[in-house]
């Protein structure tokens, strides 16, 4: 509670002119290998700074010329007809030997490919004995470059080595069940993603943190990122019985995003005005504060999002109707936070829609839900430890980034048919270099 406080006070504490610009000069001076004012980046990070926090802004529009492209690096993509790899990808993870481990929920199987995109291995099958998989709920890669690996439905967690081989296993409470569930931070540490708040508004089972685990699988303590208040509209529906509830939003709302830190820590994100708060060690917290044009929403896309609300809330409440606000007409300017394994944070931003391609609509089943039309191209700006603003990277289309380190990203890259490929990225002009 100290520490929201001291954020909010930061904002409004009283600072000179002469302070900003020594701050300024001096951070510059200590950062050179970053991005600079005037330099590759495109925009100019302003540092100023309280007895308690510092803040980095960042403000405009990024130039075309900025923009950092890619080129893929490596690829591993099976083919439709392929049955000896997989079909479907749920975890995913990068060692320290930038081998891909992934697990394939249709096979029950852990894959491992090496660094050049040969295959290393297959682990596993479904089951519940030593080595084997009912689900994946999360994967993490540890320092010897083994994994560690959460099923949630076998309530354990199992620990591979390096060569693939089961080591062992811990035990994990059940009930709970979420992808991306597992977090790890440089000294080893292992966290469970789990509600571990109190619930408030548009919360099912509470407020989302980490509980750390101790050796052998108990629970340690329970850790909440800082609270950072969205204010959000969020539609509910009961079932008939009372004994089913669900809960939607609107995906371009804004919303609150964290992610955990490689150094031990929480950046959460305030999607609606598109703050990011690092919660950094024995050091100020730094607040990066980022002000940019509004994207607006398309009248079409607007129509069919709300149709698109009320056909899945029908689903648990038949009789469910509209009775909120109408949707905002622009979309909340952050959308999502990722950490990546060098410390850097990318921060996932609204970009204009596009209509999707005929040929690349999903087939529509009487059942199913109403058509969705458009499609939001991905595109992230990246942050260093610091707050310094590093770049812009627009994603190659139907790719989603899962893990980067300095100039490389890797991703889930979707064909056509709609089956996913495992790529390496690499910038084609790395951050900070002109």
């Amino acid at each position: 509670m100290r520490f929201e406080n001291r954020i909010v006070q930061s904002g409004f504490a009283d600072r000179s002119l002469l302070l900003r610009s020594l701050l300024v000069i001096g951070i510059v001076a200590c950062t050179a290998n970053e991005s600079s004012p005037g330099g590759t980046a495109g925009l100019v990070t302003v540092f100023d700074s309280t007895a308690d926090t510092i803040t980095a802004r960042v403000d405009g529009q990024v130039p075309v010329s900025a923009l950092r492209s890619m080129t893929v690096d490596m690829r591993i993509a099976p083919t439709v007809d392929d049955t000896s790899l997989f079909s479907e990808i749920s975890e995913i993870e990068v060692d320290a030997a930038n081998r891909v481990w992934l697990f394939d929920p249709q096979s029950k199987r852990l894959f491992v490919f090496d660094s050049t995109g040969a295959l290393v291995r297959r682990i596993g099958r479904q089951g519940q004995g030593p080595g084997e998989f009912q689900q994946g709920n999360g994967l993490v890669a540890l320092a010897d470059s083994g994994v560690a690996f959460l099923d949630a439905q076998n309530a354990r967690l199992s620990f591979f080595s390096a060569n693939g081989d089961f080591r062992t296993s811990w035990p994990i409470p059940s009930g709970f069940y979420t992808s991306n569930g597992l977090s790890i931070d440089s000294s080893g540490t292992l966290y469970l993603r789990r509600p571990v708040g109190a619930e408030r508004k548009g919360d099912i089972l509470g407020r989302m943190g980490l509980v750390r685990l101790k050796d052998g699988g108990a629970f340690g303590d329970s850790l909440l990122p800082v609270d950072l208040p969205v204010e959000r509209e969020t539609y509910v529906a009961v079932s008939a019985d009372g004994n089913s509830r669900s809960a939607s939003s609107f995906r371009h709302a804004p919303n609150y995003h964290w992610d955990w830190h490689p150094h031990g820590f929480f950046v959460a994100g305030h999607g609606g005005r598109y703050e990011i708060v690092l919660e950094r060690k024995n050091a100020k917290p730094v607040v990066i504060r980022r002000t940019a044009t509004p994207v607006p929403l398309l009248p079409d896309e607007k129509a069919e999002e709300k149709e698109f609300i009320i056909w899945n809330m029908r689903r648990t409440q038949p009789a469910w109707s509209w009775t909120g606000g109408d949707l905002p007409d622009a979309k909340a300017p952050l959308t999502g936070i990722t950490v990546t394994r060098d410390g850097n944070i990318w921060a996932r931003v609204a970009t204009a829609s596009e209509r999707i391609p005929a040929d690349e609509m999903p087939p529509q089943t009487e059942k199913g839900p109403p058509p969705r039309n458009y499609r939001t191209p991905t595109v992230y700006e990246v942050f260093s430890p610091t707050g310094r603003f590093l770049g812009r990277v627009p994603m190659p289309p139907r790719t989603t980034m899962f893990q980067a380190d300095g100039d490389y990203i890797w991703g889930i890259m979707r064909d056509e048919d709609d089956l996913p490929s495992v790529v390496r990225l690499k910038l084609n002009t790395a951050f900070g270099e002109p």
